[in-house]
């Protein structure tokens, strides 16, 4: 364990220095990000007006849905992205080998490849909408009910990865699938909207087969409504599902996988 963590911290230094040696470019990505979180607040604020509520959610609610969203853009952009997209190029110009003969584990090393800071702004948007969302609602979380949601954001992350790294796998087993990265940070802006606006097939989908409904929802909702417990086992039950069919998927890949000396 130490020794990864040790990896994991050169690999950060490693990033950030990178960044730093760009720096024109890295404060250009601090606005962009910038500009998406206003985009967001701008786009929620629109159709709050109009229709009162989304969903289940009123208006405040939706704002802390929308801030633990920011928040969670962190992991997906700064580390998940960063570390996959240039997988499927690797794998499909046989050169994957300089990641899996290292004396590590290969998907640990697929996985913290790249690491970005350019997000930060997120985290900084996505606390104001909640404490915006709580304003909304003269309210305030108790200590136990911050304890419960930093809980299961550490578990929606873990649900994050799995959910990507179990799409990126599919790499290897095709002969080119180059934006297959995509998919999944497509998918992931839907997660911020409630189930209930969706058709009923997608809810199930959404829920059940490729939960990203519950990834924001879940944690989001245990700081202003009571927990479901039903939901809850689900959104753990799911997680370790698909962190465990990612690993497994992705070993019977490497069997078939053929490097470029191959």
């Amino acid at each position: 364990m130490r020794r990864y963590l040790t990896l994991i911290y050169r690999l950060v230094s490693i990033s950030w220095m990178q960044a730093m040696e760009y720096r024109t470019d890295f404060i250009s990505w601090l606005l962009v990000d910038t500009g998406w979180s206003l985009m967001d607040l701008i786009f929620f604020s629109s159709i709050i007006n109009y229709t009162q509520v989304i969903g289940d959610w009123n208006k405040g609610q939706s704002l802390i849905v929308l801030g633990v969203f920011r928040l969670l853009v962190i992991p997906v952009w700064g580390w998940m992205f960063n570390s996959f997209h240039l997988l499927p190029r690797l794998i499909s110009e046989g050169k994957l080998d300089m990641i899996i003969t290292k004396p590590a584990d290969s998907q640990f090393l697929v996985s913290t490849r790249g690491f970005s800071f350019s997000i930060i702004p997120s985290l900084i948007s996505g606390a104001i909408f909640i404490f915006m969302g709580f304003s909304l609602l003269h309210s305030a979380p108790g200590i136990f009910q911050i304890a419960v949601f930093l809980w299961l954001i550490f578990i929606s992350v873990i649900l994050m990865y799995s959910l990507y790294f179990l799409t990126m796998t599919a790499a290897l087993f095709t002969d080119r699938l180059d934006n297959i990265y995509h998919i999944f940070t497509a998918l992931y802006d839907s997660s911020k909207y409630p189930a209930q606006i969706y058709p009923v097939f997608w809810q199930h989908f959404f829920t059940a087969i490729f939960p990203l409904a519950l990834m924001i929802v879940v944690p989001a909702e245990s700081l202003f409504t009571s927990l479901n417990i039903f939901r809850l086992i689900q959104f753990h039950f799911l997680t370790i599902i698909f962190l465990i069919l990612g690993r497994w998927i992705w070993f019977r890949g490497l069997r078939r996988y053929s490097s470029a000396s191959s």
